[in-house]
């Protein structure tokens, strides 16, 4: 029975030698080249190293012919390895013109994106094969190896700065005429992006309360502004709540009915024009929901990156991720000797996500009993009430504390609708109290700053 052959990894050999003799006869070609593809993306290690000498050279303010070409590669030690002076001279033979280089160039990265393909396929099957992990945990290294492909595919390169400063000029021009202007994504609530200039790329931010504060409500209410106002792309993860009674709140707060006569029927007949208009604006919102109450943390991050990618090659790419809330994420499925290690361990995989994606991540969080256990006089939470790890407020670019002083003074009136969010942290901002009026009936917060001019022009 004869042997299998071994296959020949995907390359293109011609393509690599047109490549690099272009780079040899036009300077320009050098930077087109650059632009789509580095030294691995080669198959043959000589033109790795070619590839390397000629760029060097050419950052280097050089002209990169055959005769700097040689003298970096005898510096090095690699120009007889390489063929020497014959092998640089077919290169240039091997092209007549630099026109197509670009073209040459996009072969050689298709090449070796399907070589990736090929020896990340290579690793999931021994890691399956070797049975020394959970398959969630080789689900998501897979996961993130195909996402980095797809990455490296699309990112940008470094830009110089003389590049960046009339852009930058133009956006400080525009921020001071029209102070209104956030650099972040806005929550729709303009007191809280006053003090944070909005949600940022990359960023955790935790909204934490106790139970019945609203922390879901305040969730909900920025996405309806991200998602119904903005129409920007927005991930629920609702591990506590089913997706019905999601919509029961969006419905309630968008039309301002009262949410207990929805739930019940009772609502009134005038009402329904306006949860007919709700309705029409929530089902054009790219909003998504995933209500999945047993999802851990890696199956949490496969769908999110699933998400994005759907997304962005629709051209509508991911704005926003909201979960609801981290208690009640399961871990990685490695056995840890407390909850509070546990939830470490999805505190700093909840960051990595904000990070992988490029996007904010809104992660809901309870608080601590030890907010009623201080007393009335006390009861404002505080940073350390973060319920089960510290990690929490250590990877959050931004922790938010929802307090209402009228859930433990129901005698007064006077405060029942006002409530705070209080930034006990803030990476790269100011802390201090946001204040807003909730009104419970509609599941709906407000700034205050906003009621009260409406109130003053009333």
């Amino acid at each position: 029975m004869a042997k299998p052959t071994k296959r020949i990894p995907p390359q293109a050999i011609g393509a690599e030698m047109a490549v690099l003799g272009a780079m040899l006869i036009e300077k320009e070609a050098i930077l087109k080249v650059v632009d789509i593809i580095n030294g691995n993306d080669f198959y043959k290690d000589i033109h790795k190293q070619i590839f390397s000498a000629i760029s060097d050279i050419y950052f280097e303010n050089q002209p990169a012919d055959l005769l700097t070409v040689s003298e970096a590669l005898k510096k090095k030690d690699m120009f007889s390895k390489i063929g020497g002076t014959h092998y640089l001279t077919t290169l240039v033979d091997s092209v007549q013109t630099a026109a197509s280089v670009e073209w040459h160039a996009s072969i050689i990265r298709e090449k070796s994106v399907l070589r990736q393909l090929i020896n990340i396929s290579s690793e999931i099957a021994d890691d399956a094969f070797g049975e020394q992990d959970y398959p969630d945990k080789i689900l998501d290294k897979s996961q993130t190896a195909l996402f980095n492909i797809s990455y490296q595919r699309w990112k940008k390169g470094f830009s110089s700065v003389s590049k960046l400063v009339t852009p930058m000029l133009q956006k400080l021009e525009k921020l001071h005429s029209d102070p209104k202007e956030i650099s972040g994504l806005s929550t729709g609530f303009a007191d809280f992006d006053s003090k944070t200039t909005g949600l940022h790329p990359a960023e955790l931010i935790i909204i934490a309360a106790r139970p019945s504060m609203g922390k879901t409500a305040l969730a909900l209410n920025i996405i309806e502004h991200v998602a119904v106002v903005k129409k920007k792309p927005v991930g629920i993860f609702s591990l506590e709540m089913k997706q019905e009674a999601l919509m029961i709140r969006f419905l309630a707060s968008l039309a301002r009915v009262n949410i207990g006569k929805l739930r019940n029927g009772q609502y009134n007949s005038t009402d329904w024009p306006k949860l007919t208009g709700a309705a029409e604006k929530i089902a054009k919102a790219p909003i998504f929901v995933d209500d999945d109450s047993n999802i851990n943390v890696i199956g949490l991050r496969i769908r999110a990156k699933k998400l994005a990618t759907e997304l962005k090659a629709k051209n509508n790419p991911l704005a926003l991720i909201v979960i609801d809330y981290i208690q009640f994420i399961d871990g990685s499925g490695r056995k840890f000797e407390s909850r509070q290690q546990e939830v470490s361990d999805i505190s700093r995989s909840l960051k990595a996500l904000a990070k992988d994606l490029d996007i904010p991540v809104v992660v809901l969080s309870q608080l601590s009993r030890r907010t009623e256990d201080r007393g009335r006089k006390d009861n404002r939470p505080q940073l350390s009430d973060l319920r089960d790890s510290g990690a929490i407020e250590q990877d959050a670019d931004v922790v938010a504390m929802l307090y209402r002083e009228g859930y433990y003074n129901r005698e007064d009136p006077d405060i029942q609708k006002k409530a705070t969010l209080i930034i006990g942290k803030q990476r790269n901002g100011p802390t201090g109290d946001v204040n807003l009026i909730f009104e419970g009936e509609y599941t709906k917060f407000s700034d205050e700053s906003k009621i009260q001019m409406q109130d003053d022009h009333q």
